[in-house]
């Protein structure tokens, strides 16, 4: 399809398209793995968690967290086993808002190391309370969260650091963009 052809029902079904896409893929990691016992110690090292400070220059503030939230933490809670793995006297709690997701991640987590720091909730981001989070604690909010909301609440109710977790929020955007306009540079056969 072409850019000019690109209506806003295109913009959000590419980008509905790539969050399944996400999906899929944790799917797909969890298949090539053993067992569940595998899923702590394959996860990938300084996954979206920790990128997300590395790419900010500020991984120092892991040494004085003592809790993060991740919203949106999905069916493979990777890149939380790494933080564990990195920094295992942080208290995490993933935040998943579809109950098949919460299930197998939890099996994952009672199958790991991190079982006593890793609590996976099923909630809404929106409707979980920030209030008991201190200055040095961190909120990371996954790239396929539509998080402005629950942005907005952490600043409002609570001393936690709010943060859009890499590989950040319009990504997906960003390779649309690319690939569109790649489509249009193509020599026509």
């Amino acid at each position: 399809m072409k850019s000019s052809q690109f209506t806003i029902d295109n913009v959000k079904v590419k980008e509905d398209d790539w969050k399944t896409v996400i999906s899929l893929n944790e799917i797909t990691l969890l298949t090539q793995l053993e067992n569940l016992d595998f899923a702590y110690s394959q996860a990938e090292h300084n996954a979206w968690i920790v990128k997300t400070l590395v790419n900010k220059k500020q991984r120092y503030k892991f040494k004085t967290c003592k809790s993060i939230v991740l919203v949106g933490s999905g069916i493979y809670p990777y890149s939380m086993f790494d933080l564990h793995r990195q920094y295992p006297y942080i208290n995490q709690v993933g935040l998943e808002n579809v109950k098949s997701r919460v299930i197998l991640s939890r099996k994952l987590v009672e199958n790991s190391p991190a079982k006593k720091k890793i609590k996976i909730l099923y909630i809404d981001g929106i409707d979980f309370d920030y209030s008991w989070m201190e200055d040095d604690d961190f909120v990371f909010i996954s790239v396929d969260v539509d998080g402005q909301q629950i942005f907005n609440k952490v600043v409002e109710t609570s001393k936690a650091q709010p943060l859009m977790c890499a590989p950040y929020k319009y990504s997906w955007l960003k390779n649309l963009s690319i690939l569109l306009s790649s489509e249009t540079s193509l020599p026509r056969t």
